[in-house]
Parts: C-alpha cells; structure tokens; sequence
C-alpha cells in the first residue's frame, strides 16, 4: 500500500496499536526507497519515541525536520508515533505546504489522530491500517505451516503480536511482553487525554469487554458489575472508558443491523479483543470457550481483509457476522457468516442454519465456519467450511 501511495500527493497516516508492526512496516518502506535509486540524505526517518525527542512541540518538530531539508529536491519524512508531539498537524501541514515532501506517519490512538487529521489535513491524507497478524501471517512468521492445528492454538493463545510471537511458547515471556505492551498502551495512548481518575475502574471495564467478547455488552450491565464490586460509576464514564479502548486499538465494536431491513439497531453492541493475547493475559490465561477464541479470530480476520463487520438480526434469530466491502470495481460484497467450532451435533447444525433459512431471497454469501474436517460443503446454498481452510485460503 505504502508503494502504491508513494508520491500521490496525500498524506500516508499508518494506524494500528502498538508493536503490531507499524515501524517495522516504515522501515520496510524505508529499505525500498533506498533500492529505488533514493538518496540516503532525502529519508527524514524519525521515531518520536525516543528520549530525545520527549518534550518536542510542534516548532520543535518542524525546525528539526527542516534542517535535514537542504535542495529542492523530493524528501520522504517517515514519523513514527507523531500523536505523541502536541500540535504535530500544524507542522505537518506547514511541511507539506512549505517543501517537496511526501510524508507518512504512523499513530497509536484513533481519537487524537482524528481529531487533529479533522482540523488542518482534512481530505489531504489517506489511513492505512496495520493490524496484529493475521493466522495466514502468522505461520508464515512462524514457519509453522505443517502443523497448522498445534500453530492455531499457540495463536488463539498468544496472539499475533510480532514481539510476543518471538517468544515462542514460553509463556512467562509472552506475558510480560503482553502486560509491557497493554501498559503501554494505557499510559501512553489513553491516560494521557482520557483522564483515567480511577485506574481500578479502567482495568476492570477492560477485563469485563475481553470477557465477555462475542456477547452483547450493555453499559448498564458494566454498571452493575461495577457496582456490586464497589466501584461505582456512571454511564458517561464507563462510554468515555470504552471509547477510550476502541480508540487505541485495542478492541473492535461490532453493531446491530436488522439484516432484512438494513436498520441499525440501538445498544447491544459487541466488543472484540484485537490481539487474543492481550485478551488472555487480562483473564489469567483461562482454557475452554474455544468456539468464543474461534469467533473473535473470525472477526479480526474480516477486519483485516477489509469488511466493515456488524451482528445480524433477523427476529430473535442472529447472524455471528454480517460483513461487507467495496469491491474494485464499486461493486458491495457482503458474506452472513455463522461461527461454531463444530456442528457434528444435529441440534447445533439446526440452529446455526435456522437464520440462513430465514432469509428468503437477501444477497450475500452464506457460510458457517467451523472446524470440523467432515461434512464440509453446499447444503441448501449454505457454505460450510473447514475455518483454518479459510483463514489461510
């Protein structure tokens, strides 16, 4: 993506949370320019956490920048965390009016890359989003492609976090890089413009989402938790606390949609750990539930592929996943996909067809993915298929 963009006049604003990838992918990009006949002296390449850099304000940040510029000649400025510079868009925008630059950045937390994007870049840049990787990234990663049942519960327990996989499966290591991680995160990318007055509070609003992912989460439901833990607080703060999360990338909202209709529906949304490792070391590690580990990496997998993912109702009856996308050629995708980690039992096969069954003539893909390795194949235009199959197609 970053090659296609190169020097189309937009800015390239890589998000994701942190330690999915996103240095790694700017030095990817950095080693390119390099190979492609681009000077040394014309890559600003400048990682914002470093110390040196620890109280820079935007001035700073463009004089700095602006002392590596020495002709008229094309600079690529790589930034990497630049929501960490207060006011980083105005020297942004300054760079970008002022020099021959083409400009990529990369940032941790959604709502103070919005909200500056919003202010002065508004329909100058272009969002690419990395993602923790995925089960196909991660056997490649891991070379572990002959085992891939052996890889798939390494993955669903650990996560796809390249410095937590590079643990392999020792897991007093995969959980100290996880909890150094989500600290991070939590300082770093929420506490510093969330708040955080209660961090007890925070923590246990975090636990309760990884949870209870895949289930319908009203925030009056965390209220009474909270409440019967004593530690009450109100609606507003546990909303700002989730938005908080989802902003960091740290979980996903999946909403309601009325699939006959095409209407949202109101509250009742789901919430989806983005790396299942930091799911699992929120919760100790628990075992069991591995149809509810199987859902979440359904989720995320739609999420990396591209889909905008929503939970299907259609009267009582519910659909796991209802995901669309804008083809090439403008065309909309859209797959209803049923998740189990096995429909062996007639009683389970039933009700995970049942929705498909009620939905007359609507468009779209139908698929139930599981993984079960027999009985695979189109019933009653019902997709079933083997789920690693299809993580790795």
């Amino acid at each position: 993506m970053l090659v296609a963009t190169r020097d189309n006049g937009l800015i390239k604003v890589i998000t994701g949370m942190r330690r999915c990838g996103k240095s790694s992918l700017l030095a990817l990009f950095h080693r390119y320019l390099t190979e492609h006949d681009i000077a040394e002296d014309h890559i600003i390449n400048i990682n914002l956490e470093s110390f040196q850099y620890n109280d820079c304000d935007e001035k700073q940040l463009h004089q700095t920048i602006v002392t590596h510029i020495q002709d008229d000649g094309r600079y690529y400025l790589l930034l990497d965390e630049v929501q960490l510079v207060n006011h980083w868009e105005r020297a942004i925008n300054a760079l970008r009016v002022e020099h021959n630059v083409d400009i990529y950045l990369t940032g941790s937390n959604a709502h103070l890359l919005s909200s500056h994007l919003a202010t002065l870049l508004a329909g100058r840049y272009i969002e690419i989003n990395v993602f923790p990787l995925s089960f196909q990234e991660f056997l490649d990663y891991t070379n572990m492609h002959s085992d891939r049942i052996a890889a798939f519960d390494r993955y669903t327990r650990y996560g796809g976090l390249p410095p937590v996989v590079d643990q392999g499966t020792n897991q007093a290591l995969a959980h100290t890089v996880l909890n150094g991680v989500y600290n991070t995160i939590v300082m770093r990318d929420i506490a510093q413009y969330l708040q955080i007055r209660n961090p007890m509070v925070f923590n246990d609003i975090t636990r309760y989402l990884a949870d209870t992912a895949g289930s319908p989460t009203p925030v009056a439901k965390i209220e009474h938790r909270l409440v019967s833990s004593h530690r009450s607080t109100t609606n507003e703060t546990i909303e700002r606390y989730i938005s908080g999360l989802l902003d960091a990338y740290l979980f996903y909202r999946a909403s309601r949609i009325n699939v006959k209709g095409g209407g949202h529906l109101q509250g009742l949304n789901k919430y989806y750990p983005a790396d299942l490792g930091i799911k699992n070391m929120l919760l100790g590690y628990p075992s069991g539930n591995f149809g509810v580990l199987l859902e979440n990496v359904i989720h995320n997998e739609l999420c990396t592929r591209g889909y905008t993912v929503q939970v299907g109702k259609i009267d009582k009856l519910e659909i796991d996943f209802v995901a669309t996308r804008m083809r090439d050629d403008l065309t909309v995708e859209q797959i209803l996909i049923q998740v189990s980690a096995s429909i062996m039992d007639p009683e389970t096969r039933r009700r995970e067809f049942e929705p498909f069954l009620q939905l007359g003539n609507q468009p779209g893909r139908r698929m139930v993915l599981t993984l079960d390795t027999f009985g695979l194949g189109t019933v009653d235009g019902i997709d079933v298929v083997n789920a690693l199959d299809w993580l790795t197609e």
